[in-house]
């Protein structure tokens, strides 16, 4: 009898130690091959054939904690342009601790494989990729990887979605979440990266963001920095915003940051030049701009001659072009009119 009692106690201190630890994952299957908790995996997506005739794929990177918790999915070079996001995803799955990971975190770093490797933005078939989901198998080449990412790994797996890009055509963004806010489990999920500019933007009708929003995912696109380029400072404060959202989640240990005023623009404008020459701005991304204040020129390559760019109302500049040469109707400034969520 003693022994079946020492032997009843002892379970119930296994059970009442795996309770404080929180509820024992299980082993997570990924493209038809399993993770077992605690460890992190690389995959590989095939994503379609190359022009050898050869499996064309990408890397998909995995940690899978110890204990459960959510799935939360990053993708980044869905514009084969756009590398910031690449290293956010690298830094982040290679710098997790996942003995201290509460669920399951997917990385996949390039998307838009052909577009990487030749640094465009488009598929090989001249196509924007975000444009093409949740994409077909029997569809055009953007179609088709559109599919195998979602039917693979964003629609079976994800609870949660960060889609990663900068700006395009020599602008650059300011740090800042796209969300539609209309979904309340996307508002509820923007409030867990502190206060990161929120942009409301419903999406483009077969953006992956969207797709994810109307099939039940919360998901954003985390916009930063310029394209072609891999910016260290943006980077740094996408990997802080993102990692404060997996503390605020539950998925990594941390002080949880309670609830702050974050900057919400449900407007936003461009600003276009109105004359052909060399455009130079007078001001950077994330600045506040008062009425009427002159923001930038336009000047004339043959002349001292100089057009003022103004803004007719209260602004802060959420992203800007590069100082080059432009035609009238060049979209020099993205501005929006803010206004604070209640914390």
């Amino acid at each position: 009898m003693l022994w079946r009692l020492t032997a009843l106690a002892a379970l119930i201190c296994a059970a009442l130690v795996a309770h404080a630890a929180g509820e024992p994952n299980v082993p997570f299957e990924l493209l038809g091959q399993p993770v077992a908790p605690g460890t992190s995996a690389k995959r590989v997506l095939a994503l379609g054939e190359s022009y050898a005739g050869d499996t064309l794929s990408t890397p998909v990177l995995i940690a899978h904690g110890p204990q459960a918790g959510p799935t939360l999915c990053m993708t980044a070079a869905v514009h084969g342009d756009e590398l910031n996001g690449i290293e956010v995803v690298r830094r982040t799955l290679h710098g997790v601790d996942v003995k201290t990971l509460r669920g399951t975190l997917i990385g996949v770093p390039v998307v838009n494989l052909l577009g990487f490797t030749r640094g465009v933005r488009e598929t090989p078939d001249r196509r924007d990729l975000n444009r093409y989901f949740p994409g077909r198998p029997d569809g055009s080449f953007a179609a088709r990887i559109a599919n195998a990412l979602w039917t693979n790994i964003v629609s079976p797996h994800c609870d949660y979605l960060v889609d990663f890009h900068t700006g395009s055509f020599n602008r650059s963004n300011l740090p800042q979440l796209r969300a539609n806010l209309e979904d309340k489990r996307v508002r509820r999920f923007v409030r867990h990266f502190g206060d990161t500019p929120v942009m409301f933007k419903r999406g483009s009708r077969r953006m992956l963001r969207r797709v994810a929003t109307e099939a039940g995912i919360p998901a954003v696109s985390f916009e930063f920095g310029a394209a072609t380029t891999v910016q260290t400072p943006y980077v740094e404060q996408a990997e802080r915003a993102l990692h404060q959202a997996l503390v605020n989640l539950g998925m990594l240990p941390g002080d949880r940051q309670p609830a702050v005023a974050q900057p919400v623009y449900r407007k936003s404008f461009w600003i276009r030049a109105e004359h052909g020459g060399i455009f130079i701005s007078r001001k950077q991304n994330g600045d506040t701009i008062d009425a009427g204040e002159v923001i930038g020129v336009i000047a004339n390559p043959l002349t001292e001659e100089e057009k003022p760019i103004r803004c007719e109302v209260p602004a802060r500049i959420l992203g800007l072009a590069s100082n080059q040469f432009v035609l009238p109707g060049y979209g020099v400034f993205h501005l929006g009119v803010e206004e604070l969520s209640a914390p």
